[in-house]
């Protein structure tokens, strides 16, 4: 049974399993999630969201990260997630497409901390979560989904294993947390990305049902022993569920030879990752050709047909959210002519409102092409031409974007981003001690010492 061998694979998984690189690369997921929370803390969302939960009046488990309040195990789970997902900066997997630091590392920091772990079980737990989250979610083709956002159900099955795995249960009581965790996971729309505020929340809502799926279990609740592929004659598993046709050979092909972990995406950029091609060649006509807002008169973008219809065809409007912006390439591309820059400081309130802004997203045409489209999803192409009004044209494509691990992701950069985004609300040398304990997190006796450090 495919479930019961995820389960008892997380259940034997020991840190001196995981090779060095593996390690590494884990450390450097738990500093970017850090850097996304903290990035978050500004927004008007994510206070709402800590005063939502502090006025809950839950137990005083937990961290929320950023804020300093405590709460429940459940709840810190739930805020941290939500504070994740904000920026759209977090990390994720191309062919899974999936984020699974919005959901994994949400529920095991408020579990490592509840639990009272140390970094080394801590990362054995992560390396475990985002093994079985990022196999989930490639066995459902996007193409032939059913219109879900993959990221929260896949991550409640999968982070149910990783929290039970800091709870110490055994391998038939982490696949009782998974099959619980099957009945009762969120399911979250694909049409919520673009605009409601909410749509954050998918991310937390998982991590807060995972917790509690593994709690369940650990009180002595069953779940289904197949939640996967589903019992014969029904075959009504979660992966039949979730897609028309799934590729359930992903579920085990190469479990505990290789570790998909080292498959993860970072972004440079704070936006959905289909258009991150366009935006990083867009960036780069305006940098290296010295292109200024006032000269420009159009800017043709042509595109695979699902970033064209995903985030091509939106247009800011007064009024529209972060969310909507997040998911525009129109406005995207206006902000990064005027600011070559694309960050938190590009979806605050008053730059989607100036008008300016609006007036040069107008300029920007987002089309699909036949050509670029055969490429996906093995590349996710994009070219943009900028037209100027001097009758000068500029033209530039980039088939694979930065930071996938097909080109690198150089570690100057990525320490720069996490430093970048951290030191927005906290002092240097602070960041910087955080940096020198995620450096060494298999040294860490409890992970609340790190958790102390990421509260104002």
């Amino acid at each position: 049974m495919v479930s019961r061998q995820l389960a008892h694979y997380v259940a034997a998984l020991t840190y001196e399993d995981l090779p060095r690189k593996v390690v590494a690369k884990a450390k450097d997921c738990v500093r970017d999630y850090l850097g996304c929370v903290l990035g978050a803390y500004p927004v008007d969302e994510s206070r709402m969201i800590a005063e939502w939960v502090r006025d809950l009046g839950d137990r005083r488990e937990c961290t929320l990260m950023g804020w300093g309040h405590k709460t429940s195990f459940r709840n810190a789970a739930f805020a941290n997630g939500y504070f994740t997902e904000v920026l759209e900066i977090q990390d994720g997997v191309s062919y899974g497409n999936c984020h699974p630091a919005s959901v994994i590392l949400p529920a095991i920091f408020a579990a490592a901390e509840y639990s009272k772990k140390n970094g080394k079980e801590f990362l054995t737990a992560l390396v475990a979560g985002y093994e079985v989250m990022i196999r989930i979610a490639a066995s459902l083709p996007s193409e032939k989904s059913v219109g879900s956002i993959k990221t929260g159900p896949a991550g409640t099955l999968a982070a149910a294993l990783a929290v039970g795995k800091l709870l110490d249960l055994d391998g038939e009581q982490l696949l009782n947390a998974m099959g619980i965790a099957g009945c009762t996971l969120p399911i979250s729309s694909r049409e919520s990305v673009w605009g409601p505020t909410i749509k954050p929340v998918l991310g937390g809502q998982a991590a807060k049902t995972a917790v509690e799926a593994a709690l369940l279990a650990q009180k002595g609740f069953t779940g289904c022993e197949e939640i996967l592929l589903g019992t014969p004659p029904r075959f009504l598993g979660f992966c039949n569920l979730f897609s028309q046709d799934p590729d359930t050979g992903w579920l085990t092909k190469g479990l505990g030879e290789k570790y998909l972990i080292m498959d993860v995406y970072f972004k440079p950029y704070a936006a959905c990752r289909l258009a991150h091609s366009a935006i990083e060649a867009a960036l780069a006509l305006v940098v290296e050709n010295d292109i200024r807002p006032e000269s420009v008169d159009g800017v043709e973008v042509q595109t695979f047909a699902r970033s064209a219809r995903e985030v091509g065809l939106r247009f800011p409007e007064p009024g529209s959210t972060f969310i909507t912006c997040q998911f525009s390439l129109p406005y995207m591309l206006a902000v990064i002519i005027e600011d070559r820059a694309l960050g938190p400081r590009q979806y605050r309130r008053e730059k989607i409102a100036d008008p300016n802004t609006r007036a040069l997203a107008k300029k920007v045409h987002v089309s699909a092409d036949d050509a670029l489209t055969k490429l996906y999803p093995a590349q996710a192409p994009a070219r943009v031409t900028m037209r100027l009004r001097d009758g000068r044209s500029f033209e530039k494509q980039v088939d694979i974007p930065k930071w996938e691990p097909e080109r690198g992701v150089p570690r100057d950069e990525l320490l720069q981003k996490f430093h970048g985004l951290a030191s927005e609300v906290l002092p240097t040398e602070r960041v910087r001690k955080i940096d020198r304990i995620v450096d060494r997190l298999q040294n860490l006796k409890r992970m609340s010492t790190l958790i102390r450090q990421v509260v104002l």
